[in-house]
Formats: C-alpha cells, sequence, structure tokens
C-alpha cells in the first residue's frame, strides 16, 4: 500500500512540474515589442580603446510568455560595435524568451579601428529584434577619434598639438633638462591612475579660444564632473620654467602637485587656469615657489589649495570655491602650513617666505574654508616667522577666528555670502547683489587688469574680487 501512495506522489509531482512549465509560444501581436528607446549613442570614443557600456531594454508588454525569433547585431561580427544580450555574450540570438509582462536587457560595447586621420568619424549600425508580426530596430551611433597613444614614455623636448588628442596610460615622463611644450586647444585624456611627471619644464601655451584640457578619458557626458578618474600633473624637484596659461585640469586624483619647485628668479605660474572636480587636493605645494592669477580652484575632496612645508606664494584674482559633492569634507579650502615632522620625530619649521592673496574668494560649504598649521619657533629666528596676507579678500572662516591683524588680514568681507550664478553647475561667475563685486584693489587690479573672459576690470566703480569680472548689462 505504501508503494502504491509513493508511485501516486510521484506521478502527482511530474504531472504538476510538467503542467506548470511555460511553453512560450505566443508570437507576439501588431504592436510589437516595447523599446526603452530609438537610439543609442556614444559619445568620442578613441580608436582601438574601448567604450563604456550603454544598455537599452526591450519589453513584452503582453499577458502571455512570449517567445522573440530574433535579437541581432545588424552588422554581425565584422560591426565596430558589440552585444551582450540577457547575459549571453552574442550579437545575435534566436527564439529568445521573455515572459509576459517582463524585460530583458541588452548591452552595447564599441570599439573603433584606428583610422589615421585628424578629423572625427562616424560609426553605425542596428540592433533588429524580429517577431512574427514585427521587425523593430534600435540604432547605434558612435563618433571615433583618432590618437596618439603614449605609454610610459619618457618625452625630449617637443611639441603637443591640437590635431590629435594624446591618449596617457600609467604615465608620461617630461624628462630631466627638457622641455614639453603644449599648443592651444591641445587635448591630454589620461586613462585611469596615469599621470604626467615632469622633471624637466612644462609650458602650455592655451588661450582664451583654445584652452589646453587635461582630463579623464571617458567623455561621456557624466563623467564630466567625476573625480578621482586619473592620476596628476607632478612637478618634481629640480624641474624649473613651468608655465601654464589657459589651461582646464579636471578629473584627477590630484590637479598639480608642486614639489619643491621654481627659484626666486623662475616661478612657477599659472594664469587663467581652473582646476576642479578632484578627488583630493587642487594644487598641493611643497617649499615651492608659485605665481597664480585668474585661477579658479573648484571643488575637491581635500583641499582646493594646500600650502605645505613653506615657501613663497602669490595669488591674484583667484577664486577657491569648494562645495565638493562627492564625499564628506571637514577640510578648509585654503590650508597653509610651514613645517614637516622627520623620521625620528623632530619638528623641522620651513620658511614660509610669502603667501599673499589679493582680491581673491575663499569660500565653499564649511563652516570654515580658510585654515593654519603653523609652527613659530622661539627665540629670535626672525627668518623662520611664517609670513603671509590676506588682502581685499572674501573669506569664510569660523566665528573664532581673528581677523584683526593688520600684519596679515586687511580689507577683509568675511563671512558673506558671494552669491555665485550656479554653483550647482560650476559656474563661478558673480550675481549682481555679490559681496564680491566692486570691492578689489585697483592697484591689485591693475598686475591682471582683464579677467579670464577678457573682461577689463578697470571700466567700472570697482575690480570684482576673483577670477571673474561680473559684465554689466547696457
Amino acid at each position: 500500500m505504501q508503494k502504491v501512495i509513493k508511485y501516486i506522489m510521484f506521478f502527482t509531482l511530474l504531472t504538476s512540474f510538467f503542467a506548470c512549465e511555460r511553453e512560450f509560444v505566443y508570437r507576439g501581436g501588431e504592436e510589437g515589442l516595447v523599446l526603452s528607446t530609438d537610439t543609442v549613442m556614444f559619445d568620442t570614443i578613441f580608436t582601438a580603446i574601448g567604450s563604456t557600456t550603454h544598455n537599452f531594454l526591450i519589453y513584452n508588454p503582453y499577458d502571455e510568455d512570449m517567445l522573440i525569433e530574433g535579437i541581432e547585431l545588424s552588422g554581425g561580427d565584422e560591426s565596430s560595435f558589440r552585444l551582450n544580450i540577457n547575459g549571453n555574450a552574442e550579437n545575435s540570438l534566436t527564439d529568445v524568451r521573455l515572459r509576459g509582462n517582463d524585460s530583458l536587457f541588452v548591452f552595447v560595447e564599441v570599439t573603433i579601428d584606428p583610422v589615421h586621420s585628424n578629423s572625427p568619424i562616424i560609426v553605425a549600425d542596428s540592433v533588429i529584434i524580429t517577431t512574427r508580426e514585427r521587425r523593430q530596430s534600435v540604432k547605434l551611433i558612435a563618433y571615433g577619434q583618432d590618437v596618439i597613444l603614449l605609454n610610459k614614455e619618457w618625452l625630449k623636448t617637443q611639441i603637443f598639438t591640437k590635431d590629435k588628442p594624446y591618449l596617457i596610460s600609467e604615465y608620461v615622463v617630461v624628462d630631466t633638462a627638457q622641455t614639453l611644450t603644449i599648443e592651444p586647444g591641445a587635448r591630454l585624456f589620461f586613462q585611469k591612475d596615469a599621470s604626467m611627471l615632469v622633471l624637466g619644464s612644462l609650458v602650455v601655451k592655451g588661450t582664451m579660444d583654445e584652452p589646453v584640457l587635461f582630463a579623464s578619458d571617458r567623455l561621456e557626458d557624466w563623467y564630466v564632473d567625476k573625480p578621482g578618474q586619473w592620476g596628476y600633473i607632478h612637478l618634481l624637484p629640480g624641474s624649473t620654467g613651468t608655465t601654464i596659461d589657459y589651461a582646464v585640469i579636471r578629473n584627477g586624483t590630484m590637479g598639480i602637485l608642486a614639489d619643491s619647485v621654481g627659484s626666486v628668479e623662475e616661478p612657477l605660474v599659472i594664469n587663467n587656469t581652473k582646476i576642479e572636480h578632484v578627488s583630493t587636493f587642487g594644487l598641493l605645494a611643497q617649499s615651492a615657489n608659485v605665481k597664480v592669477t585668474n585661477a579658479l580652484f573648484g571643488d575637491c575632496g581635500t583641499h582646493s589649495l594646500a600650502i605645505t612645508v613653506g615657501g613663497q606664494y602669490e595669488f591674484t584674482h583667484c577664486t577657491f570655491a569648494n562645495y565638493f559633492n562627492w564625499s564628506f569634507r571637514s577640510t578648509p579650502a585654503v590650508f597653509i602650513n610651514n613645517y614637516y615632522m622627520d623620521e625620528k620625530g623632530d619638528l623641522n619649521i620651513v620658511p614660509l617666505r610669502k603667501a599673499l592673496f589679493e582680491n581673491c574668494i575663499v569660500y565653499g560649504r564649511n563652516i570654515g574654508e580658510l585654515g593654519f598649521d603653523l609652527k613659530y619657533p622661539e627665540g629670535d629666528l626672525v627668518g623662520l616667522q611664517p609670513h603671509y596676507m590676506f588682502s581685499s579678500c572674501l573669506l569664510k572662516v569660523p566665528d573664532d577666528m581673528d581677523l584683526s591683524d593688520k600684519g596679515h588680514f586687511v580689507d577683509i568681507i568675511r563671512n558673506e555670502d558671494p552669491y555665485f550664478v550656479n554653483v550647482e553647475k560650476y559656474d563661478y561667475r558673480l550675481d549682481s547683489l555679490s559681496a564680491a563685486k566692486d570691492a578689489g584693489n585697483r592697484e591689485f587690479a591693475l598686475k591682471v587688469p582683464k579677467d579670464i573672459l577678457g573682461i577689463s576690470r578697470l571700466e567700472d566703480d570697482g575690480p570684482d574680487l576673483g577670477l571673474y569680472e561680473r559684465a554689466e548689462e547696457k
């Protein structure tokens, strides 16, 4: 009897299994499938370098489970594009099952073969989805650009031009006593963790209309303001003669590391430059001599500017605006230090000969955006006393910070909102209500009579603070 019961139970379960198995016999109606998009478009893709992955969805709008006759890449295996269909790395699949009111993903990548051309090219294809009643398609479009690939290159004296972008992997080194000159409009793109190391000289000759770009190799719009996508520009001890004019440096783990560079006669000079969307330091200077005008040090995960281990610095008409969005930041936008601890744990004070800020803005989300970590020598060591001065500046500082010392702070606007035009869109021009408007010192403005956009600072009631002069409507 027990054996009979067991057989009955076995056949009951077996029958139930086959009864529950989905048949997927429905082939779809005249309305067809629902597609999440009709076009998948890739921004500029470097030749021989794969893209990021895009995707689209195919929906079954019917209650019945259905069988899609085919999903295929029109160009087949000869196409520049590649598909992954519902987890299958294939450019075509037949008899694809899709449950009622369910969906599946189609992932798309593209690689464009080198074309040895300076001009961008366009490649296109399509994904064809076939059911019994309809034939539908999703267009695939990608823009390609041939590049000059640099990997672990030691550069002698040479010129980078705007003809083709430069794609850097791992690192490039400007060799000792050599000069890399970068012409207007040149574009340098860096892969993950890649950096530029300078033992010799770097001369960046951008213009207002054609700035030089240092950025990540991911060109889709989503990546434009994402920090930490590549390394940094490292000016190593012994490098000299570096000048940077009209550059945009963005998306790195750091912007510029200036390590014991610049002499009294030949400082590191940075003009008309933007450093932003950086995961740590915008400019980290160590025992350096740096002169900066018309510059933006934007959102950075640690400090927009860190002056460390002494040195000599001048900043005129610069904006330090730190509204970093990607992690919590407790550090001030501008930080100044004049010492280091050696391997024995001993304190070593290094002369901060000058840290001069004129007609600048230091502002951001934190309660205090200006911080000091200074050591004062004992006795009569005048040469080791730190020298710094903020003159005609708008500063955001904690309530307990004393700004009364005229030896360090003159004509300071304290904690008044500069009313940038649009912080969320990184537009640090000044609104008409800005406290920084017409608040600058004319003598300082004479050193930099035009802002980064070429607008005169000397034609209205007074120069504005920061790198932008507000252009009033006439």
